[in-house]
C-alpha cells in the first residue's frame, strides 16, 4: 500500500494553573519514531481538530473546530464561526469544539489547491447523551503564487438533523471523495459523492442493524479501512456492523453484525489494521480486535489491561504507516500504541501509555481518511476526469503522453499541444511537487530526490485542466 504524505496533527489546550502540563504541541507520527514539535497557537484543541501541511511541510491552514487559522495563527477571513450554535458559543472561548475526530480536509488530484473541510457540529441533546448534526462543507483554496488562501465557502449544509459520525474514500477514480454517514438511530446511510464542482451524487441506502435509541446510546464511530473497500459502524452500547463498499457505485453489502456481550460505559472508537485485516473496537477498559471476514457471534476483549492498572480506551487513529494510537478518556500526557505488525488473530499488541507526551492531551485524534488510495485498476469508473470545474468539455486523454513508465531517473512528456501550457507534478496525496509553463512540446524532467510512489502530471492551459496521467516512479 502506498504511505500517505505526513498528517496535520496539533494538541494540547489550556486546562489548569500548572503550566508544567499545557502547552500545544505538532505530533508528527514517523515510521520508527514519533517528532513533538512545539506549535506556537493560542488556539484550544479540546477534541476537534485537522490541518494541511504545504509542500515545504509548513502549516498552511488548520482549524480545531470553531474558526479556520492561517500559517500566523490569525482567522481566516471568512472562515470565522465553524459550527455555529449553541454549543459553538458555550465552547469555543475555553476549549475548541467537542466532537471528537470532527473533521477532516481533502483535495483532488486534479485539483490540489482546492480543499474541502469537513466538519461535524455537535447538538444541545441530553436526551441523547451525545448529539451529532450538521454535518458542514467549508472550501479553502490556496493560491501557490502568492501564498494566499480564500475561504470560498463556509458551514455549507451537506446533512442537517441529527446524524453519526462520518469517515471519506477515495472513489474508485483516484479523485473525488466519497462522504458516508448515517442518520442517528437508524440503518439508513447516506452516500454522497463529492467533486471539486461540489455535491455529485446523494443517495441513501438501507441496510443492517440500525443501532435503534435507547439502547443504542453513547460514543459512537464509522471507520473505513485503508483499502477503501471495508467499513465498520460501531456503538459502545450494542455492537459492531461490518460492511463492505464499491468505490464505484457507492453501493455496499452487509458482512455481519456482532453484538456487545452487555451494555458497556465509554470507548466507542474503531479503527483498522494497516492491511484492512483487523478491526480494534474500544470500550472503557478493554480492546477488542475483530477479523474482518469472520466476525465473531459475540464481541469479546483481545486486551484488557492487569487488575492493579487503571486505564481506559476511547477514540482510535491510523497514522500512514500502520502505527495505532488510541487516546485514554481523561486528559492525560501519554496515548496508547498498538504497532502496525501486530498480526494475531485473537490478541491485541497494546503498549499501555506507549507514548508519553509532552504536554497533557484530551480527545484530539486526527480523522484523515487513506488520501494515498489510487484509483481503481480496471474498474468501470477507471477514469481521473470527472469533474467538470476548470476542466476542457470532456477529457483529452490524447494531449499528454509519459515514457517510461514505471520511471526511475527521469520522466519524458510529449505534449500535442501548442502554445503555451502549464505542467503540474503531484505527488499520490494531491501535494503538488512541481509546476513549470512551458512552450516545447517535448519535456524531461529528472526525477532525482523523489520518493518511489505514485505520480500524477497534470496539463492545462489559461487555467484549464486538459489531460492528466499517471506514472510510477521506482
Amino acid at each position: 500500500m502506498l504511505i500517505g504524505a505526513q498528517e496535520f496533527w496539533a494538541g494540547g489546550y489550556t486546562e489548569s494553573l500548572d503550566t508544567i502540563v499545557n502547552g500545544r504541541m505538532l505530533i508528527k507520527a514517523m515510521p520508527d519514531t514519533v517528532v513533538f514539535e512545539p506549535f506556537d497557537s493560542p488556539v484550544q484543541f479540546e477534541s476537534t481538530m485537522a490541518g494541511v501541511f504545504d509542500e515545504a511541510g509548513e502549516v498552511l491552514f488548520y482549524t480545531n473546530g470553531c474558526h479556520l487559522y492561517g500559517q500566523n495563527h490569525h482567522i481566516l477571513i471568512g472562515g470565522e464561526n465553524l459550527n455555529p450554535g449553541p454549543i459553538h458559543d458555550l465552547v469555543c472561548d475555553d476549549y475548541g469544539y467537542i466532537a471528537p475526530k470532527g473533521a477532516t480536509i481533502v483535495n483532488f488530484r486534479t485539483h490540489p489547491h482546492l480543499y474541502y473541510v469537513l466538519h461535524l457540529g455537535v447538538q444541545d441533546d441530553i436526551s441523547h447523551s451525545i448529539s451529532y448534526g450538521p454535518l458542514y462543507l467549508t472550501q479553502v483554496e490556496h493560491d501557490a503564487s502568492s501564498g494566499e488562501l480564500t475561504v470560498l465557502s463556509a458551514n455549507e449544509i451537506l446533512l442537517d438533523g441529527e446524524v453519526d459520525p462520518f469517515d471519506m474514500i477515495r472513489h474508485g477514480n483516484g479523485n473525488d471523495w466519497w462522504l458516508i454517514t448515517n442518520d442517528f438511530g437508524t440503518s439508513s446511510y447516506h452516500k454522497i459523492l463529492l467533486t471539486p464542482d461540489g455535491v455529485q451524487q446523494h443517495e441513501v441506502q438501507e441496510i443492517g442493524y440500525a443501532f435503534p435509541f435507547p439502547p443504542c446510546r453513547g460514543q459512537r464511530s464509522l471507520s473505513a479501512s485503508p483499502s477503501g473497500e471495508r467499513l465498520v459502524r460501531y456503538g459502545s452500547k450494542c455492537g459492531a456492523q461490518f460492511l463492505t463498499f464499491d468505490r464505484c457505485s457507492g453501493d455496499l453489502e452487509e458482512a455481519g453484525f456482532s453484538p456487545l456481550p452487555y451494555n458497556v460505559v465509554g470507548g466507542g472508537g474503531s479503527v483498522f489494521s494497516d492491511d484492512s485485516e483487523y478491526v480494534y473496537l474500544t470500550y472503557w477498559h478493554q480492546i477488542m480486535k475483530v477479523t474482518f471476514s469472520d466476525p465473531p457471534d459475540t464481541l469479546r476483549h483481545a486486551y484488557r489491561p492487569p487488575l492493579n492498572i487503571g486505564a481506559s480506551f476511547i477514540h482510535a487513529y491510523r497514522a500512514p504507516h500502520g502505527t495505532l494510537f488510541i487516546a485514554p478518556h481523561a486528559s492525560e500526557p501519554y496515548l496508547h500504541t498498538i504497532p502496525a505488525n501486530d498480526d494475531h488473530p485473537d490478541t491485541a499488541m497494546v503498549a499501555l501509555e506507549g507514548l508519553p507526551l509532552p504536554y497533557r492531551m484530551q480527545r484530539t485524534i486526527p480523522h484523515y481518511p487513506n488520501t494515498a488510495l489510487g484509483d481503481w485498476q480496471d474498474a468501470p469508473c477507471d477514469t481521473l476526469l470527472t469533474s467538470t470545474k476548470e476542466t476542457a468539455p470532456g477529457p483529452q486523454h490524447d494531449l499528454l503522453k509519459l515514457y517510461p513508465n514505471p520511471a526511475h531517473q527521469y520522466i519524458t512528456l510529449d505534449i500535442a499541444l501548442e502554445g503555451e501550457k502549464t505542467v503540474t507534478l503531484v505527488n499520490g496525496v494531491g501535494q503538488v511537487i512541481q509546476e513549470q509553463t512551458v512552450r516545447t512540446d517535448h519535456l524531461r524532467l529528472p526525477l532525482a530526490g523523489f520518493p518511489p510512489g505514485l505520480y500524477f502530471m497534470v496539463l492545462s492551459q489559461n487555467g484549464v485542466s486538459l489531460d492528466v496521467e499517471r506514472f510510477i516512479r521506482q
